[in-house]
């Protein structure tokens, strides 16, 4: 009874003030489409107190200010945006469908001497003929609030720094803002909504930042505090639940942060991450047991599985390693009795053609598979990195990268780092062309130094694509000051290995002693031009 009183009482209000109404001049609606809608406001003021907005015992309201045409939102993900200054600490924001129907009434939190645009989200098919601005009967009655603009605008569960002031939604209270930092609290409301499934903050950088560090805090005084590689050249950071082990309520970003939006995520989706947050990922949030999948946030194309133990990877991808990449059995799909006891990798990379490769040569030769071949069969299809037709598995958009939690942390790291410029070589084509150019261009005893190192490893060195692939990797593992180290070891090794190998060695030192450290150049400059990260940096966040 007490809302449709309060409805009634809006309405009767609403047809009163309408009776006499007059063009607002200070600005039009402004749609998200860019168009410009005519506003009137009733009761009509002097075109210098029209913006203008003071309220005083027995006027609490500001003048209704409705739109010449009505407007009906024509997608979803679009909000009703509000531009103001505003030093009431008790206002409302009362959205009309209609001059009788309130459609959202909300709080409008006071803007402390910055402009602020304030974002109430709207439904398709939402129908907006007005807006007003009030302050409850319990207010101060100091303050005041003027209006900048309004209009339509996509909507962002969050805030946005902008240099002219701050969007936000009501959801994440901005304590802080400056050029080099922001603080911010996430609401109770919010929170509680997170609790609900798998959320993600998405932070949006300045382009031309150079790192930064993150801070995560909890009402019981918990923190997680992760540092931004300054060399990333990343323009956006995604944290979910399990890359910390509790629900943030405060956020300080020391850098150049220009929005923080939340969402949440489906649950079948692979959870969007930065190699370095799954090192350290919560595994007690996974949603599986034995393994999560995770999406490479630089390139989501890429899948990471973490699984929890070697055994697990290897009921997943044992085979495939033979199939793909291992010498004298590539091609062929191994029974799990040849390979029993038998480890292939610590760590793994596929492609979508050779995903699909292994699959149909499996189907067409009735090869059962293992329970957990049969689930990555699953996922790629789920995510469309492969494709089921007629004739059998097609070679989708994407490809999966993996590790396990039984290597230690020192080894996933590097494995890890490993796998990712594999994802990267799979996911840019540019920079493959250029890894595959950079090898052409070697001399003959600097491929066979590269043969005789994979071979070492038990590659299929016949197979050129797998080489060149494996030769990028090595080499950008490590950081360029690490390269001259690399080469020392793997000729060191070569010499202990065979007079082949000594000599291979001395012919390569004697002509090329740079050679791997100017092909690394090569590299990294190729990677960093096609988007990829820096060589020796895939990892951008890593926890203190």
């Amino acid at each position: 009874m007490r809302r449709a009183a309060h409805a009634g009482l809006l309405a009767a209000v609403a047809l009163l003030v309408l009776g006499c109404s007059g063009k607002f001049e200070s600005f039009p609606f402004q749609t998200s489409g860019d168009v410009s809608i005519d506003l009137r406001e009733s009761p009509p003021r002097a075109r210098e107190r029209e913006s203008h907005f003071q309220p005083t015992p027995g006027h609490l309201d500001s003048p209704v200010y409705s739109l010449s045409t009505p407007l009906v939102i024509p997608m979803e993900n679009q909000s009703f945006q509000l531009a103001y200054t505003s030093s009431i600490t008790d206002c409302t924001l009362r959205i009309f469908s209609d001059r009788a129907t309130v459609l959202k009434s909300v709080p409008l939190p006071p803007s402390s001497g910055t402009l602020l645009r304030f974002l109430v989200p709207l439904a398709k098919g939402d129908r907006i003929w007005g807006f007003q601005v009030a302050e409850s009967s319990a207010g101060t009655g100091q303050g005041s609030l003027d209006l900048v603009g309004a209009g339509t605008a996509a909507f962002i569960h969050g805030f946005a720094v902008k240099s002219d002031g701050l969007t936000v939604d009501g959801s994440v209270a901005v304590l802080a803002a400056s050029p080099g930092a922001v603080s911010a609290r996430i609401s109770e409301a919010t929170r509680e909504q997170m609790m609900r499934g798998t959320w993600v903050i998405f932070l949006g950088l300045d382009p031309d930042s150079a790192g930064g560090r993150v801070s995560f805090s909890s009402t019981q005084g918990k923190t997680a505090v992760f540092d931004i590689s300054p060399t990333a050249g990343l323009t956006r950071l995604v944290f979910a639940k399990g890359s910390i082990e509790f629900l943030p309520r405060d956020i300080a970003f020391e850098g150049s942060l220009q929005s923080l939006t939340i969402s949440q995520l489906g649950a079948n989706a692979p959870i969007p991450a930065d190699p370095g947050a799954v090192l350290t990922w919560d595994q007690s949030s996974w949603r599986r047991r034995e393994f999560e999948v995770f999406s490479w946030d630089r390139f989501p194309r890429v899948l990471i599985f973490d699984t929890a133990s070697y055994s697990v990877q290897d009921d997943m991808l044992n085979r495939l390693a033979f199939f793909v990449e291992k010498a004298r059995h590539a091609g062929a799909i191994e029974s799990p009795a040849a390979l029993k006891g038998i480890h292939g990798y610590n760590a793994h990379d596929y492609r979508a053609d050779d995903l699909a490769r292994f699959f149909n040569t499996a189907e067409k030769q009735g090869i059962s598979l293992t329970q957990g071949e049969e689930e990555l069969a699953r996922l790629l299809l789920q995510n469309a990195i492969l494709r089921k037709t007629d004739t059998g598995f097609a070679a989708g958009d994407g490809a999966v990268i993996s590790i396990a939690r039984t290597s230690a942390p020192v080894l996933r790291n590097l494995l890890l780092t490993h796998e990712c410029f594999h994802g990267a070589f799979f996911a840019l084509p540019a920079f493959r062309h250029a890894a595959q150019s950079e090898w052409a261009s070697l001399s003959a005893v600097e491929k066979q130094v590269w043969l005789g190192f994979l071979a070492s490893r038990d590659y299929n060195t016949r197979d050129s694509y797998l080489v060149v692939n494996e030769f990028q990797s090595y080499l950008l593992q490590q950081e360029r000051k690490g390269v001259a180290g690399f080469q020392a070891l793997t000729l060191s090794r070569m010499r202990a290995g065979s007079a082949r190998g000594a000599g291979l060695a001395a012919r390569l030192l004697a002509a090329h002693p740079d050679s791997f450290l100017n092909s690394f150049d090569v590299l990294d400059q190729a990677l960093q031009s096609a988007g990829g990260p820096p060589g020796g940096d895939a990892i951008t966040v890593r926890r203190e």
